[in-house]
């Protein structure tokens, strides 16, 4: 019998950072992981499953590429998990409902991550196409191609306009692939390349803001030799079904407009009441636990944790797999009533991909651009993929993924 229960509602980045190393320093308690899906799903290459072409791959390659089932992950290890959606959550009695089944636990972590921000918008959450998930990666798929077959069609429409609203991290990265997309879309429906476009649409002043003056310029100059359209200072204050309008009173019509402006965290379950932010983080302390249960704890995009600059830390996916760490060395301490130290978030490289085989990267002191950049984003794949299935698996999903996803560079 176990002496301790565990359960981590999320198998994101932080959930499965935590549940590996809970397993490996816990010896003597029960570990569960709860998710809606079997599989871990790897976000940071969602914009490369929404922009492949289908003729040149199939869905169940592109789903294999981002979606690593547990069953694989935790081969082997003290780790049960259940698939199912959470229903609600009893603080009081311990007890997580799935509706036909109920988990009892002593000490509970939600990692649930995160969804689109639309930021009271009118029409943002009708017509944008969030990519928050691999349906939603093929959603946007079928959508760019039926926008330049229905072109195709009407001799009256003189051009395609794809917008991607935002122009953070993955804003940018979608851009700069969407390109090989288009291209190949063009070919295929005997459509001239030239009539269609992609265009940023950006708040602030800068792409990818808060990553540094040099990598935006890199960036914007990146895009440009895309063919990539960027207007910044723009923001949007309404949207119809085929009409932006922006702060400036400009109108912009488009075809296909990708929504990846910002991100919320996801609703916490139902009976779990926490204090929050506007932008539904949940307030933790030093240990990342609650203000309201000693024995629940919020990590990734969930969390408001405040960085040294009493800012809130970004909502990335090193950050979560950072506070997945820690929460697998300070819960074996909590749980002996020892004091920990207090959870202390540290700055973070980047490794931006903008199309084909070209990226940023910035780990100061650090600087790349291009190909050799691309190389080190693909090593930091393997490196992570080996943390969860070793490292020949890591090193052939690496391959297969670089082997599907260029086949439209």
């Amino acid at each position: 019998m176990f002496n301790t229960k565990i359960v981590i509602l999320g198998g994101g980045f932080a959930g499965v950072a935590a549940v590996l190393g809970l397993e490996k320093n816990v010896k003597d308690a029960q570990i569960t992981l709860v998710d809606r899906e079997a599989y871990h799903q790897f976000n940071s290459n969602l914009y490369e499953a929404a922009t492949a072409a289908e003729e040149l791959t199939n869905i169940f390659d592109l789903k294999k590429s981002i979606a690593l089932p547990f069953a694989e992950i935790f081969k082997g290890k003290r780790v049960n998990f259940v698939q199912g959606e959470v229903k609600s959550v009893d603080a009081e009695n311990r007890t997580v409902n799935l509706g036909a089944k109920k988990i009892e636990y002593d000490y509970l972590t939600v990692a649930l991550g995160s969804c689109e921000e639309c930021f009271n918008i009118p029409g943002a959450k009708e017509f944008g196409l969030p990519l928050k998930n691999f349906p939603q990666a093929l959603k946007i798929k079928n959508a760019l191609e039926f926008a330049v077959e229905a072109h195709k069609m009407d001799a009256q429409k003189k051009y395609v306009r794809v917008v991607v609203a935002g122009g953070g991290y993955t804003g940018v990265e979608l851009a700069g692939e969407l390109n090989g997309l288009m291209d190949f879309l063009s070919w295929k429906h005997g459509y001239p390349r030239q009539k269609i476009e992609i265009l940023v649409v950006e708040a602030s002043n800068a792409l990818m803001p808060g990553m540094g003056a040099r990598a935006t310029r890199d960036a914007g100059r990146r895009l440009g030799e895309l063919g990539v359209g960027v207007k910044l200072l723009s923001p949007i204050t309404n949207m119809t079904h085929n009409t932006l309008e922006l702060l400036t009173g400009e109108r912009i019509v488009y075809d296909a407009l990708i929504w990846t402006a910002g991100v919320r965290a996801k609703p916490l379950p139902q009976g779990l009441s926490l204090d929050a932010d506007a932008r539904g983080r949940v307030k933790v302390d030093e240990f990342l636990r609650t203000k309201e249960y000693h024995n629940i704890f919020v990590l990734g995009d969930q969390a408001l944790v405040m960085g040294a600059d009493s800012r809130p830390v970004p909502q990335s996916a090193q950050d979560a797999m950072h506070q997945g760490r820690y929460l697998a060395f300070a819960l074996p301490l909590l749980i002996k009533n020892r004091r920990p130290l207090p959870y202390a978030p540290k700055p973070h490289g980047f490794i931006v991909s903008i199309g084909g085989k070209w990226a940023i990267m910035n780990y100061p002191p650090f600087y790349f651009v291009g190909r050799f950049a691309y190389f080190i984003h693909e090593l930091a794949h393997v490196r992570y993929f080996a943390s969860l299935l070793g490292l020949w698996k890591a090193i052939k999903l690496v391959w297969f993924q670089d082997r599907l996803y260029s086949r439209n560079d």
